[in-house]
């Protein structure tokens, strides 16, 4: 059988037990103590296995074993945890991550795993002998993990189960507890339980399973499950449906008398309004027995949502159209229409941005261990703190977040933080901290990194950007220390005396600026020497739909993204002021530029002689007022990408089709604040 249709789907579920791998390791090395870890890394590892397996992947398979024979040894109390261990299951995760990528990529193995397996052995086999060691000294006392004298799973009764019991023994129905053992490494588990599930409805009424549905789907089960079956059949004639199921070694049906039922272990309590629907029934009783499993999430292709959001986005655009066709209309009936129209289409419209928006969880979760490898790398001892993984970004925007996030973790570790030494000499905590926080502001997402490590001495910034060709030494000596940091942005810049594996060559800050630039977004840098370091990243909820003030310039009508807008201004030409060849005004004691965006854009320019409108905007740091000849007001725009043909068009970040048709240009904010700063250097 071809399964390469699977191939994404089997990827994306890989790479999440590996993801589960990574996140329960780092947790395991803080407490080695905790069971339920090691048992959520063997099921991780198992289902892992499986899976490759199901699909061909015999050299994937064969490597989750021997890291699923170390897990099941460590579970089991055969050997103790320790840092070599956990370092080997580290080194194992990363192997195995690099193979995963390349069976995907190239349906082979390139990489050696030769070595990786033959550690995984030694420490499986050394922690056997000492094991047995440590039998052998304590006696027949000393219990054995691992070897289970009772093969059957026990059964667990609610209030619920023993009335049915009752109800069931009162019909002349006979209940049995069936425990089902399956072949060792068999694939597919789950399927083989349901042809089970399938087998034993045909008999009867399946009324709960141990362990539950969910475990049951996900295969988050060992070699074994038990079902309890209500019918009128023998004992002799269900062993021999089920043992007649391949892959099934080992079936004992047990008669459960509802008089005895009492004695059988109870679970823990549920409400009354619950049991019948939350006790642990693998199919519920309905009918002939049959249920199903309902699923929380589903797993879609990127593709087919980009097409779900690209046709909202032309329904929002007709919707646009027809609301001014309905400002023409009497009739009050068609109005009202129309207006419940909008209503729908509207919810329609926040329904499918909704459904791009994933949280930054996402891109968060490969930090924890990528900062354990730096600190170590370093020689530092660091602790990451993420606060606000649960907020919600554009998927489009994530996507393109991991990088400049390893550009600034990479840099606080490196030149944010000092050693151990360094920082007790200072009077702080030997530890450093790393806090990555998302948290929404507005119609933005802001993301923080920050330190409390060394900070950044401006006045060593200056000199280093002096002795680069950045800025003269006059320059230098009128800049504030919030300006001389910001030229840490500048390509190739760096404080660093010694080149280092961790931070890279100095390439990392102005990435991070060009990266999110291309995102409108912005970038933001706070730093206090001796207190340490914070870098904010200011990113836009969505890319698809934005709110937009319309304006007028010359015979063009221009699109402002609302987040860039801070206020609306009427300026008379005798507060219009010139300061080295540039045009000023002054708003609330501050001095702020002028430009003329019907010039700027090549539409002309504007003459007022009464006045004339100007549009205060910010990115960053950088605001100025933008002179336009008319507001038309504010709109919901859908953005739409500029042709290739036309190349990269500076200050425009794309276009949008108003409701009467008429094609509008969006600004690009950033890049003309940009513009006028470089211009002013």
């Amino acid at each position: 059988m071809d399964f390469s249709e699977y191939k994404d789907v089997f990827a994306a579920e890989a790479r999440e037990h590996i993801q589960s791998l990574n996140e329960n390791l780092l947790q395991f090395e803080q407490n080695p103590d905790d069971q339920e870890l090691v048992n959520e890394m063997f099921r991780a590892a198992h289902s892992l296995k499986g899976m490759a397996g199901t699909m061909g992947y015999t050299q994937l398979a064969d490597f989750t074993h021997h890291m699923e024979n170390l897990l099941d040894a460590l579970r089991n109390d055969e050997i103790a945890p320790s840092q070599e261990l956990i370092n080997t299951l580290f080194d194992s995760v990363d192997v195995l991550e690099l193979i995963l990528e390349e069976v995907i990529s190239y349906d082979t193995v390139q990489t050696d795993t030769t070595a990786m397996k033959e550690r995984l052995s030694q420490i499986v086999a050394g922690g056997g002998e000492a094991q047995e060691e440590a039998q052998g000294a304590g006696g027949e006392g000393s219990p054995v993990r691992g070897q289970q004298a009772d093969r059957g799973v026990q059964l667990s009764l609610n209030e619920y189960d023993r009335e049915l019991l009752k109800e069931a023994a009162a019909q002349g129905y006979r209940a049995y507890w069936i425990t089902v053992v399956l072949r060792d490494h068999v694939l597919m588990k789950s399927v083989r339980a349901y042809t089970v599930f399938q087998a034993l409805e045909k008999m009867g009424t399946v009324v709960k399973s141990q362990p539950s549905a969910e475990d049951i789907d996900e295969e988050r089960f060992d070699d074994r499950f038990a079902v309890l079956l209500f019918t009128n059949q023998s004992v002799s004639q269900v062993q021999d449906t089920v043992l007649s199921i391949p892959e099934i070694v080992e079936v004992t049906v047990t008669e459960v008398d509802a008089k005895e039922a009492a004695s059988v272990p109870k679970e823990r309590p549920k409400t009354a309004a619950s049991a019948r629907d939350k006790a642990d029934p693998v199919l519920r009783r309905a009918g002939n027995g049959r249920g199903r499993i309902v699923e929380k999430y589903v797993r879609v292709e990127t593709e087919r949502l980009d097409q779900l959001n690209n046709l909202v986005g032309e329904l929002v655009i007709s919707r646009t159209q027809v609301m001014e066709l309905a400002k023409q209309l009497e009739d009050a009936h068609s109005r009202a229409v129309i207006a419940q129209m909008d209503r729908v289409t509207t919810e329609l419209q926040y329904a499918a941005m909704k459904l791009r928006m994933v949280p930054v969880k996402h891109v968060f979760d490969r930090f924890p261990r990528m900062v354990r490898d730096l600190a170590k790398q370093a020689g530092k001892e660091v602790q990451l703190q993420i606060v606000g993984e649960e907020t919600e970004l554009d998927r489009s925007l994530t996507n393109q977040l991991g990088d400049p996030l390893v550009h600034l973790i990479r840099n606080a570790v490196d030149h944010g933080l000092e050693t151990r030494e360094e920082r007790i000499r200072a009077g702080k905590p030997p530890e450093g901290l790393i806090r990555l926080e998302a948290r929404h502001e507005g119609s933005h997402v802001v993301i923080e990194v920050a330190d409390d490590g060394r900070g950044i001495d401006s006045e060593k910034v200056k000199a280093k950007a002096v002795a680069m060709g950045l800025i003269t030494p006059e320059q230098a000596a009128k800049m504030t220390p919030q300006e001389a940091q910001g030229l840490i942005f500048e390509p190739g810049f760096s404080t660093n005396e010694k080149i280092t594996d961790v931070s890279g060559r100095g390439v990392g800050m102005d990435a991070v600026k060009a990266i999110l630039e291309a995102m409108n977004g912005s970038v933001e840098l706070r730093s206090t020497l001796g207190k340490g370091t914070t870098v904010s990243l200011r990113l836009p909820l969505t890319l698809a739909i934005i709110q937009a003030l319309l304006v007028r310039t010359g015979s063009e009508i221009l699109a402002i993204p609302i987040q860039s807008v801070r206020e609306n201004l009427r300026v008379v030409p005798e507060a219009v002021k010139t300061i080295h060849g540039e045009r000023v005004i002054t708003l609330r004691n501050e001095v702020l530029p002028i430009l003329d965006l019907t010039r700027l854009l090549g539409f002309g320019a504007i003459s007022h002689d009464s006045g004339m409108p100007v549009i205060v905007v910010e990115a960053g740091a950088m605001k100025a007022g933008l002179m336009v000849d008319e507001l038309l007001g504010q709109q919901e725009v859908v953005i739409k990408r500029l042709s290739p043909v036309l190349g990269d068009i500076k200050g425009l970040a794309g276009a949008t089709v108003l409701g009467d048709g008429t094609v509008a240009l969006i600004l690009d904010v950033a890049a003309v604040l940009n513009d006028l700063t470089a211009e002013s250097r």
